[in-house]
């Protein structure tokens, strides 16, 4: 049977007889599904700085240290832990599933890209008949 290629763009290709991500290659064969994937961002930085911010907050009310100094010191670990909680996003992966188990075959941030993925995968399995 001759390779029937889905889609080609940026080092991952899909065929009904590979799927090839940069340089790892999976046989279509061992593939028995596939599915979206969200890998959930490690809030860990921003949860940091959120609690030193409001621990400084609450040392600045017990009045611990000279006044005004934990005030500006939490209210900006506040604000960092925000803007790194806001920047944080999701990232979005493609889940292959075969005999050997589950599989993270590709991870991004954008999710088009992985729908594109899934939808020639899918083909794929289906030509395989």
């Amino acid at each position: 049977m001759e390779e029937t290629v889905f889609f080609n763009f940026n080092g991952i290709i899909v065929s009904n007889s590979r799927f090839i991500v940069r340089t790892q290659t999976y046989a279509m064969q061992s593939v028995t599904s596939v599915k979206p994937g969200i890998v959930q961002p490690s809030r860990g930085v921003a949860m940091a700085f959120l609690l030193v911010g409001m621990l400084l907050l609450i040392a600045e009310l017990l009045e611990l240290f000279d006044k005004g100094v934990l005030l500006v010191a939490g209210v900006v670990a506040i604000v960092i832990g925000l803007i790194a909680w806001y920047l944080e996003k999701p990232r979005y992966s493609v889940i292959l599933h075969t005999s050997a188990g589950e599989h993270h075959a590709l991870v991004s941030d954008k999710k088009q890209d992985i729908e594109h993925v899934l939808q020639a995968l899918n083909q794929a399995i289906v030509s395989r008949g």
